[in-house]
């Protein structure tokens, strides 16, 4: 069962990368964009009205009679598997999340066709597997999408529309693309920037990676801090590619130090803290997210980055190792 899972999430996510790598990418001069689409909107009404790691009260008031209770009920039923944060997440969360929430289709049955398509990659992976409760949820999905789009969607868009302008304004002054490659070295090479917006999960995670080049963000938070993130993410997305592997590396390392302490959000704290690092270099003043990532020791990573900057290395990854083992060494957890 948990084999099938792993494997329908991995082909969700290397397609929903590969259709946006190759419906984006383009040369030249790179669009940063915030838009608004209604998939990434479904998913996170589902998320925040049946409470899986999302919330709003004053958005669940207004549309918890659009989704049927027993429907919700499947939903909560399964809130391990499908909520997610801080780096890690359930096994369900890749596929009816980032999956779904970056994908693009018209109706329900166009919903479906997607899940479908996904599913039989993964049986075909891993033959005879237990799909019941992916199932489930995938019923759940496609039976309440048409009406999502008949009786909230139009009313979520229009509510958006104002931040919508106001970012793309700003967003176009920015120069997040040349800043970002100056500081770190590195290139940016999947296209256009896409930032989705959406109106349900007042309190949830925002700033969640669909594909290489497609965040998600609730629309209406402070717009200083979300100019900050917006600088803060693609520096996140620029330095995955060299990142990502540390970061798997250093979960698998940090798992097997014989200590008590939990030290699961280490790998994700460094990452943060190295992008909020980065950001400071290149606005020249403490930025938003330095000021506003507390669970994440924001201020010993990046006092540990300064260091190591001061010592001659300024490879992200580089840095990047380096901080989480000072780090532990500062825990006295380096062995």
């Amino acid at each position: 069962m948990k084999k099938s899972i792993l494997t329908l999430i991995a082909f969700a996510l290397t397609l929903s990368t590969a259709f946006a790598d190759n419906t984006h990418k383009q040369h030249g001069n790179i669009k940063i964009a915030a838009e608004i689409r209604p998939e990434i909107n479904y998913v996170t009404h589902l998320y925040t009205l049946a409470g899986l790691g999302f919330s709003d009260e004053e958005y669940s008031a207004k549309y918890i009679g659009s989704v049927a209770k027993a429907d919700l009920d499947t939903l909560r039923k399964y809130k391990d598997l499908l909520s997610f944060g801080r780096g890690e997440g359930g096994m369900f969360a890749g596929m009816f999340f980032f999956a779904v929430g970056g994908e693009t289709f018209s109706d329900s049955n166009a919903l479906k066709a997607m899940i479908d398509r996904y599913r039989k990659m993964a049986e075909e992976q891993v033959p005879g597997q237990d799909m019941t409760i992916p199932n489930a949820i995938t019923k759940v999905y496609v039976d309440n999408y048409d009406r999502y789009l008949k009786e909230v969607y139009p009313q979520a868009k229009k509510d958006m529309e104002e931040r919508q302008k106001l970012l793309n304004k700003n967003l176009r002054k920015a120069s997040f693309v040349n800043d970002w490659e100056a500081a770190t070295g590195y290139k940016w090479n999947h296209g256009d920037y896409h930032w989705l917006l959406f109106r349900a999960g007042k309190q949830g995670p925002s700033y969640n990676d669909l594909s290489k080049n497609t965040n998600s963000v609730y629309y209406n938070q402070s717009f200083d801090y979300q100019m900050a993130m917006f600088s803060h993410e693609f520096g996140i997305f620029l330095m995955q590619d060299s990142i990502a592997p540390i970061f798997e590396e250093m979960k698998t390392y940090t798992r097997k130090l014989g200590t008590t302490k939990d030290l699961t959000f280490v790998p994700w704290s460094a990452f943060e803290s190295l992008s909020c690092w980065f950001n400071n270099k290149i606005a020249g003043k403490e930025t938003a997210d330095f000021k506003s990532f507390d669970n994440a020791d924001v201020q010993t990573f990046c006092k540990i980055y300064d260091g190591l900057s001061a010592e001659g290395i300024k490879n992200p990854a580089e840095l990047y190792r380096k901080g989480i083992m000072k780090y532990l060494a500062l825990e006295g957890l380096d062995k």
